[in-house]
This record gives C-alpha cells, sequence and structure tokens, in this order.
C-alpha cells in the first residue's frame, strides 16, 4: 500500500472518530434504548397514536449504535393518525435500518437514511377514508366513498355550472410503493361518461388518496385488499 493511500486511510479514521466524539457530546452515548425513546417521542409529537409501541434491536457491535445502524425496528400502534388519514392496526418493522441520528435529537422527524427491506400492515376503515376526503381540495361537493364488490363507488356533486350528481367506480392502485391512487373504471354525471379532460383534472386533485411518503421507516407499500368496511394495506 502506497504511503498516500495509508495517509488517506488515517485521515478517514481520525475523521469518524472525531464524528463520533462530537455526536457524543452532543448527544450522550447513543443506545437502543435512548433511540426507542426518541423515536416514541417523536410520533406522539406528530401524531395521534393509541397504544404505540416501539421496538429498536441493535446490532451486536455498538460501533453501528453511534452511527444509527439497527438490526431491526418495530413501530405498531392500534391507531395513528395525521392530517386525515387514520391506520388502525398498524404495523412496520424495517431490517437493517439506519437513522438520521442528528434529525432524530435534534429535529421532529425519525428520517430514515436506508433499510434492507421493510414489512407494514394496516387497516383504514370507510369512515376513515371519507374524512380524509374533506381535506382533498377537489371541484366535487359532498364526496363520498362506499365499497361494492371489491369497487370503490364515489358520489358527489361536481361543482360545474349548477352542480351535477357524479358516479365514479373504481380501484386502488399502488403508485411506486408509496401512494395508494383512485383508478376509475368508470366515470359519470348526470349518467353521462364524464369526458377524459375533467376527469383528468379531477384524479389530479384526489390522488394520491394516501401518502404514505411521511410515515416513519419509508415501509414498501405492495398490495392493497378492500373488505366489507376496510381497506387492508400490506407491504
Amino acid at each position: 500500500m502506497s504511503a498516500n493511500r495509508i495517509r488517506l486511510k488515517s485521515i478517514l479514521v481520525l475523521l469518524v472518530i472525531l464524528i463520533t466524539m462530537v455526536a457524543a457530546v452532543a448527544y450522550g452515548a447513543v443506545s437502543a434504548e435512548g433511540v426507542r425513546n426518541r423515536i416514541s417521542s417523536k410520533i406522539r409529537g406528530k401524531y395521534k397514536v393509541k397504544n404505540l409501541v416501539v421496538k429498536v434491536v441493535p446490532f451486536q457491535s455498538d460501533y453501528w449504535t453511534q452511527r444509527g445502524r439497527f438490526k431491526s425496528i418495530v413501530i405498531s400502534a392500534d391507531r395513528i393518525e395525521r392530517k386525515g388519514i387514520a391506520i388502525c392496526n398498524a404495523y412496520t418493522k424495517a431490517f437493517d435500518v439506519t437513522l438520521d441520528i442528528r434529525k432524530l435529537y435534534e429535529e421532529l422527524d425519525v428520517e430514515t437514511k436506508s433499510r434492507r427491506k421493510t414489512i407494514f400492515s394496516g387497516r383504514i376503515y370507510k369512515d376513515d377514508l371519507n374524512k380524509l376526503l374533506v381535506f382533498k381540495d377537489t371541484p366535487i361537493e359532498d364526496l363520498a366513498i362506499e365499497f361494492e364488490d371489491n369497487k370503490l363507488v364515489c358520489t358527489g356533486t361536481y361543482r360545474f355550472g349548477f352542480g351535477h350528481s357524479l358516479r365514479m367506480v373504481g380501484e386502488l392502485k399502488v403508485e411506486d410503493h408509496r401512494n395508494v391512487n383512485f383508478v376509475p373504471t368508470a366515470a359519470s354525471v348526470n349518467g353521462i361518461p364524464l369526458p377524459a379532460g375533467p376527469l383528468r383534472a379531477m384524479l389530479n386533485k384526489l390522488n394520491p388518496i394516501i401518502d404514505f411518503q411521511t410515515i416513519p421507516l419509508k415501509p414498501r407499500i405492495d398490495k392493497i385488499e378492500i373488505k366489507d368496511n376496510y381497506i387492508l394495506i400490506k407491504g
């Protein structure tokens, strides 16, 4: 190994040591229990939660704990709610996950820098889904959703002219493993098919129906099932 490479390697090792020392001074020694408490505090500060449980499992080496990397982190709750979205029986598990320790200790975020994979499951009940629609800025008044034969039926008054009766039948589809969009298979106003232009403009306001991009641990969403009175989401 050349002298320059040895010197460069020594400098990098020294930088890692210095960063660790600075973190230790700023936050104290990082521990799995401390991280668990911080995650719980951040979630309770940003969400309405019922029966929140957080578990942090460290690697055997404390080296990774000091750098915010953990074997697994589990976040579960009977109900978690924020900005209209309410998820019941929520469960997220991230494997080989690295958190941004600075943000965790200094800011209000549980920022996930990387994770090998995640497991996710949760339910969104029909009543909660309809409450979520109140936060949507759409040209539809009294927008409501019903479940029929594994489909979603959206009804309301389309704000155009004097107002017209809108009916859309469709499915929920996952986009980029993050967002859940409503995709209509039929749309009509007063029984007449809605033209593509107005329909597209309406969907741009309505979608995503559900946005998982801000959920802690960045779970990957893969599957949606429509049950009798709730949507089952899996990842």
